[in-house]
């Protein structure tokens, strides 16, 4: 059940408003477009989409168990991974279970251990629990956040949705933006301020924490965080202990009654997970492990930047030819691209990374052609202290985040009247504050956060949960499970606490890794410089992204007329140098259309 939905109130009947759940349900239908569960009764009317093929362990339905006189329904959407450890515990207790779903395990596992239960769960989840004889709604979110869960108040119900625009399409929700959401918008999308969903009334049910809604009121609690401990292992040992996590969170990621393939690019991370799944490939449903690539067609340039180097495809034939996969090459024209972006601004909910999201998307399309499951090696530099994530902000003493490089340029196009009533840069400094005051400080620092490691904090805070948002959200288009077995919560548990100079073991970028690893890859991919996606530059491709974007400028009833400096705009889009300033003006514009979308898609008429 990929999207789930609600509306609750402990309080009230509101068997009258069912009628309700049918737009809300509707809005989250790409993440289950096979059909609907329902439940409904006097205080909670629960919905859940379901996919095309039964990926194991996710239900078909609504999940009811009943456990000492109480009655609990269950939506969900996610994998557990450690699902058979916790069953076997949860069977000691007397659990008695119908299925296999990971529901039903969630289920018990609340019954038995309260909020404690989510702890628990290795995996990627969002969920709801009813809990009919307390009048109790119970609301999770996976430790990471990969898998989105919003909620709103309307009066006194809660309208829960996996969806922002799931709780939009509820008929008495009024959609507006405030100050602080236009603040969001401008200053830091693609990334939100934890918790936050731009749009007035709705909150972001932060990772790692649960909530719970009953005649009580309301409480959001977080039941995980870091735990900042004293690293006395060797460079050795702790090598050896990554390696282990890394193949055990792998390996409880394949299954043999499902196919399952994987990204490949060549680079470190895709090629140390394809090496683990082939030395285990007696997991697979299939012995022969199938990965995917993108590149782009003949003549489509490419963006030549600081972190794109050499071309994937020898790399990627050779780690295929040593390890005996089959891969599948998806070839994509620009043309593509710019069909693709407003799909992909429909998948990401708010403005994204423009083409990027419409090649990742793209790629997913096919996969989920063939694959129900795609295993991916994202996210992983937020881990491994790569260097371009702490460089430039390490080297400054200015209140910034580390990849917020472009702000000067999105508030260069932004009306003058509106610029002075956001006060962008007070509104990044303020973020920036909360965010360190959030740091977990214990008494091994003291209360002093170095430089680089407030640069880690951020990654791990505000940058990994929108990386795996936006994997989620291309690959769901599609109901395509993403899995991110780099990004285990122990992984980041015992890496959080390894000394920086220790991960750049030898003094080389994610040294510790490749240390780590050593057994499984040849030198040349342990050595092989990091390689970004690809973006391209094809001139005709600016021209046509200009032209999309005119069209949303001049458009009578689009906020942007009142939002831009249009004078400004047009002199950036008259620019025809081929400079880096060029390609990081067209990454404007196209983040500009999607801000255009967002607007047009929430029906926002004025601000």
């Amino acid at each position: 059940m990929p999207g789930i939905s609600g509306i609750v109130n402990p309080m009230a009947d509101i068997s009258n408003q069912c009628s309700h759940i049918c737009p809300v349900s509707d809005a989250v239908r790409t993440r289950g477009p096979a059909g609907t569960g329902l439940y409904i009764s006097a205080h909670a009317v629960m919905s859940c989409r379901m996919g095309h093929d039964g990926i194991p362990g996710e239900s078909r339905t609504i999940t009811r168990i009943r456990y000492h006189n109480k009655e609990y329904r269950i939506v969900m959407d996610g994998a557990i991974y450690n699902y058979h450890e916790l069953r076997s515990q949860l069977e000691s207790y007397g659990c008695r279970f119908e299925g296999n779903t990971f529901s039903e395990l969630v289920g018990y596992g609340y019954a038995i251990w309260d909020l404690a239960c989510f702890r628990k769960l290795n995996g990627l989840f969002a969920l709801a629990i009813w809990i009919a004889e307390d009048k109790k709604l119970v609301l999770a979110r996976d430790h990471i956040g990969a898998k989105p869960l919003y909620y709103a108040f309307i009066g006194s119900t809660m309208v829960f949705a996996s969806e922002i625009r799931g709780i939009t399409s509820h008929p008495l929700f009024n959609t507006r933006i405030d100050v602080d959401g236009l603040s969001e918008l401008i200053c830091l999308s693609p990334r939100n301020t934890p918790g936050s969903a731009i749009i007035k009334g709705i909150h972001e049910l932060r990772p790692a924490h649960c909530l719970t809604f009953g005649p009580d009121g309301t409480t959001v609690s977080r039941y995980w965080m870091i735990e900042e401990k004293e690293h006395t292992d060797s460079a050795d040992e702790t090598a050896r202990q990554i390696g282990e996590l890394i193949t055990d969170a792998i390996c409880m990621q394949i299954t043999p009654d499902c196919p399952v393939c994987g990204l490949l690019s060549g680079g470190l991370y895709s090629s140390l997970i394809t090496a683990v799944v082939c030395k285990n490939s007696r997991g697979l449903l299939s012995h022969v492990y199938n990965t995917w690539s993108v590149e782009y067609e003949k003549g489509s340039k490419l963006t030549p930047t600081n972190f794109q180097s050499d071309s994937d495809i020898p790399w990627i034939r050779w780690i295929c030819r040593e390890l005996g996969t089959r891969h599948h090459y998806i070839l994509l024209s620009t043309d593509d691209l710019l069909d693709a972006l407003f799909e992909a601004s429909e998948a990401m909910g708010t403005p994204g990374t423009g083409d990027y999201d419409s090649a990742l998307m793209l790629l997913f399309r096919e996969i989920r052609k063939e694959f129900p499951i795609v295993i991916s090696g994202d996210c992983s530099d937020e881990l491994f202290g790569y260097s371009y994530r702490t460089s430039d902000h390490s080297s400054t003493g200015r209140k910034r985040f580390p990849w917020a490089s472009n702000l000067a340029e999105k508030i260069s196009v932004i009306n003058t009247e509106i610029v002075e009533w956001i006060k962008p840069y007070e509104f990044i400094e303020k973020c920036y504050e909360e965010a360190l005051f959030e740091y977990p400080r214990f008494a091994l620092n003291a209360n002093v956060l170095k430089k680089d490691y407030e640069s880690e904090w951020f990654s791990l805070y505000w940058n990994l949960p929108f990386l795996l948002s936006r994997l989620d959200r291309t690959s769901m288009t599609f109901n395509l499970q993403a899995r991110v077995p780099l990004c285990d919560y122990r992984l980041i548990e015992y890496l959080w606490n390894v000394p920086l100079e220790m991960k750049r073991y030898n003094g080389a970028d994610r040294g510790l890794l490749r240390k780590s690893v050593e057994d499984l890859l040849p030198l040349e991919i342990l050595e092989r410089k990091k390689r970004a996606f690809p973006r391209p530059t094809d001139p005709l491709y600016g021209e046509k992204i200009r032209s999309v974007l005119r069209e949303a400028i001049y458009d009578t009833e689009s906020p942007l007329r009142y939002l831009l400096d249009i004078k400004t705009l047009e002199s950036m889009m008259r620019q025809q140098d081929e400079s880096k300033r060029r390609t990081s003006y067209l990454q404007l514009f196209i983040w500009l259309i999607q801000l255009s979308n967002f607007f047009r898609s929430y029906n926002i008429r004025a601000l």
